[in-house]
């Protein structure tokens, strides 16, 4: 079986380095350019999950390849399934919420016509993209949750599906 963990997480980081570049473009518009010097929550919003992602990613990538390093030891030592799952969720939400907050700010502006208003529509492109990736892994990671929850398979059986090595059965 291919393994999605990877490549899915390296798109994640990538989607979170161009939100925070095109985010960061919107806030220091808004501060710059406007009379009130102050930035629309949506955009800050993007850039603290856009963070988050890119302090989380390093975490969900490496725990399942860690977890096979010591076929002796309970995997529980560097991979904790409930954990990555916790962190997939948490960060799809803020992906959903994050992507959704500047679609709704970009449409209630009366005039939106220039510069920054193209950058916050890929804003909402690159944010609906990453909550897709996130989506995906999160899906990943309950069913993996849901396949390994008896306990009696060997550590290569029970994470084998999530690191894309083929499982045997017995």
């Amino acid at each position: 079986m291919f393994n999605l963990n990877t490549p899915l997480r390296i798109i994640q980081a990538i989607f979170a380095i161009v939100t925070i570049g095109l985010n960061a473009y919107v806030t220091h518009w808004y501060t710059t350019h406007t009379t009130t010097h102050s930035t629309p929550p949506s955009p800050p919003l993007l850039l603290f999950t856009a963070t988050l992602t890119l302090l989380t990613v390093p975490y969900l990538l490496l725990n399942p390849a860690l977890s096979l390093t010591h076929h002796n030891k309970p995997p529980g030592r560097f991979f904790n399934k409930y954990a990555v799952l916790a962190l997939d969720a948490l960060i799809c939400l803020l992906w959903f919420a994050a992507w959704i907050a500047l679609a709704v700010y970009r449409h209630s502006l009366l005039i939106c016509l220039g510069h920054t208003c193209r950058v916050m529509y890929g804003s909402v492109v690159v944010g609906i993209l990453a909550w897709l990736a996130f989506l995906a892994t999160t899906t990943l990671a309950a069913l993996h949750v849901l396949r390994t929850r008896g306990g009696s398979a060997t550590p290569t059986q029970r994470h084998g599906m999530w690191v894309g090595k083929p499982t045997s059965h017995a």
